[in-house]
């Protein structure tokens, strides 16, 4: 059996920051909502239940550490999951955590 191969530290405090940004609730419900689908903070707010300085306060958290991104068309700006291991975290704790 080979050796599992160890992190180096920058990767390890990149995930680690990234990791930090999910654990919000309002954070892993965007991502959540953001499963299916591009979606405007306005669908966002409807979709959450929350204002929309709240949504727009999370999604640039999560914009600052590369986890979700913005399509623009015009003033229009459509969210997005950005790194596919956002869903991948969904799916953990899903499995794990949501008997």
């Amino acid at each position: 059996m080979t050796k599992p191969r160890t992190l180096d530290p920058k990767v390890l405090r990149h995930c680690a920051a990234a990791l930090r940004t999910l654990s919000h609730p309002e954070r892993l419900r965007i991502v959540e909502a953001l499963e299916t689908g591009p979606l405007e903070v306005s669908e966002l707010t409807t979709k959450l239940k929350r204002p929309q300085a709240t949504v727009s306060q999370h999604l640039m958290r999560l914009r600052a550490h590369g986890l979700v991104t913005a399509d623009r068309t015009g003033r229009i700006a459509r969210y997005r999951v950005a790194h596919a291991g956002c869903l991948t975290i969904l799916g953990c704790i899903r499995s794990h955590f949501a008997r």
